[in-house]
């Protein structure tokens, strides 16, 4: 068996069969088409592989981007398709290939792992369910629709939503170049989907990136989902009542961020349910110093100069505001930041009533960003 390398092309059909015969074993479908960024020619070296006599056996998938939030610009590096064949489970292989993506994204400098899944192999390496997200059901014939219309996404509508995109303050840094490969795969997050452009009549608004339907799951034949949204939302709320025809369900769903107040305002009046969702998967601060450095400014412009410090070990991170103190062990640092939806517990409630909660609740939790297209 080799140690833990980065992909050969000429591996590259071996490595398909395995993450097919893993994950798409009932299904013509293909993990390599659906998830076109994680497995293109120039991210091999990135796609993590132990090999037996020249077969690869076992595979965890890594895909370097940068995201923005709050303006500050975070290398992350997402992990996902990680598969080993059944008669090669048991002896450590995934746990290997997790250490050494592990050491690969401090060494290039990633602050943040972020991972499509929540086994146990992930939380014992320190990984947590972080991140606040709101999950909207709009059921039929609620909402007014509008002077808007969608089509699906040409490739003329690429720099437009590449713009639409980038205003959005929480968001990965996508170049048109990642847009295109991922709307052309038709794939979102988890399933099939389309990119549907609404526009009125002089230019694109916003677009919805809309997963398809399961028939064949009865709890989810009659509803459809919104699961990447950007622009204006009035005209993503205009142009759903036609989008239930087409889709011919009974429900929309929109996953949006919690910091997204806008959307939030918009659907109020209307009955429609929410429910609090929690980031696709688990993730793990893997520089925890430069999470720390990252909003130092953001920290005192908000709470003051020197009002809140840190002091980091190996373990922790012990907080002091206002003579106030509390540790935090650093498996809980990114619910820190980005908050957590129950049943997880808060970071926060541990610590007592004073200045120094009171600091941490006015800055925390930053809306990390929804996965979206990213999602590997």
């Amino acid at each position: 068996m080799e140690e833990p390398r980065g992909l050969k092309p000429s591996e590259f059909e071996s490595l398909c069969e395995l993450v097919n015969t893993v994950f798409r074993s009932n299904s013509s479908d293909r993990m390599e088409l659906q998830y076109a960024l994680l497995f293109a020619e120039d991210n091999f070296d990135s796609l993590l592989v132990m090999v037996d006599n020249g077969r690869v056996v076992s595979h965890v998938g890594t895909l370097t981007r940068d995201i923005s939030i709050l303006g500050h610009r975070i290398q992350t590096i997402s992990i996902g398709a990680v598969a080993t064949y059944e008669a090669y489970r048991g002896r450590g292989l995934a746990t290997a290939l997790m250490d050494a993506a592990i050491r690969k994204g401090k060494e290039e400098g990633s602050t943040l792992m972020l991972i499509s899944g929540g086994r146990g192999l992930y939380r014992r390496l320190g990984a947590t369910c972080a991140g606040q997200y709101i999950c909207y059901s709009v059921p039929r014939d609620v909402l007014p629709g509008g002077d808007v219309h969608f089509t699906p996404a040409e490739d003329g509508d690429l720099p437009a939503l590449v713009r639409l995109y980038a205003h959005e303050p929480s968001r990965y840094i996508r170049s048109t170049a990642d847009f295109r490969t991922c709307v052309q795969a038709g794939w979102i997050c988890d399933r099939g989907g389309d990119t549907m452009a609404i526009s009125d009549n002089d230019a694109v608004l916003a677009y919805a990136g809309m997963q398809r339907t399961r028939r064949e799951s009865p709890d989810e034949a009659n509803r459809a989902r919104l699961t990447e949204i950007a622009g204006s939302r009035s005209a993503i709320l205009q142009a759903l009542p036609p989008l239930f025809d087409r889709y011919d369900v009974d429900t929309v769903e929109i996953v949006t961020t919690q910091a997204d107040l806008e959307m939030a305002r918009l659907l109020q009046p209307y009955p429609i349910s929410t429910q609090p969702q929690s980031f696709m998967g688990t993730s793990l601060v893997l520089l925890p110093e430069v999470l720390l450095n990252t909003f130092e400014d953001y920290i005192t412009d908000v709470l003051g100069e020197n009002r809140l410090s840190w002091a980091l070990s190996a373990q922790a991170i012990t907080c002091r505001c206002d003579g106030q103190e509390s540790m935090i062990t650093l498996d809980k640092l990114g619910q820190l930041f980005f908050g957590v939806v129950e049943p997880d517990v808060d970071p926060l409630s541990s610590i007592s009533e004073g200045p120094l909660r009171e600091a941490l609740e006015t800055i925390f939790p930053l809306q990390l960003p929804w996965y979206g297209y990213n999602f590997v």
